[in-house]
């Protein structure tokens, strides 16, 4: 019988060794008790955020785990039913610490009013943190219509309340100070966590369309 070379029993012990450490990282994920699944029990409101009465903004307020990590995001995308079928108009994303009980968040009337849609209206839910994932359906809303709103100068963002018209201010001094003609200003709204100003080309030339979030940032593009 042939001597079996000395290397040939190191790559067999390596193998075994490979193999067995594969296989107890498999027992101790079967031996781990499934987490429990997150029910989201949120609801929806409307909201007056200038108080002056009239809605201005569609709120869902969904109470947090109280087992959970320091600090969680919790995601919203809001939905619309258009042409049979459920698409989603606008999102947000917060995060909330252990001394939040309640997660908020917030959806401005004015790009309701802008679209033209009404309820009821769904959102998805998404929370995420370290050791958590839950995602699913949070509900769905009321019919409102979307008269009911107003487009409001106050918008109640993830960074807190901002005024519209501050904003403007901020976006003529920044096209001023980088050399960049705007014309007319033809829309202006908040969805997807930021601000939208379209403004109308100068002496016909193409329009701008600029987008600023509440951190500060601007982009824009011509259109």
């Amino acid at each position: 019988m042939a001597k079996k070379h000395p290397g040939f029993y190191l790559v067999l012990l390596i193998i075994i060794q490979i193999l067995l450490v594969f296989s107890l990282h498999l027992l101790a994920r079967g031996a781990a008790p499934p987490g429990e699944p997150l029910t989201f029990s949120g609801r929806f409101t409307l909201v007056d955020g200038d108080g002056n009465g009239i809605p201005d903004h569609l709120g869902y307020f969904l109470p947090l785990p109280a087992s959970r990590p320091d600090v969680v995001w919790v995601c919203g995308e809001l939905q619309a039913m258009i042409d049979q079928q459920w698409r989603t108009i606008d999102y947000t994303a917060r995060s909330f610490t252990q001394t939040s009980g309640e997660a908020a968040l917030y959806f401005y009337g004015g790009e309701l009013r802008r679209l033209r849609v009404n309820g009821p209206f769904r959102i998805l839910i998404e929370i995420r943190g370290v050791n958590l994932h839950a995602s699913g359906v949070g509900g769905v809303s009321a019919v409102y219509h979307y008269d009911q709103f107003e487009a409001a100068d106050a918008v109640l963002t993830n960074q807190g309340p901002f005024s519209t018209a501050q904003i403007k201010k901020v976006i003529y001094t920044w096209a001023s100070e980088n050399g960049i003609q705007l014309g007319p200003l033809q829309t202006v709204t908040f969805a997807f966590d930021r601000w939208r100003f379209d403004f109308g080309g100068v002496d016909g030339g193409y329009g701008k369309r600029v987008w600023y979030a509440p951190t500060g940032e601007i982009n824009w593009t011509i259109q």
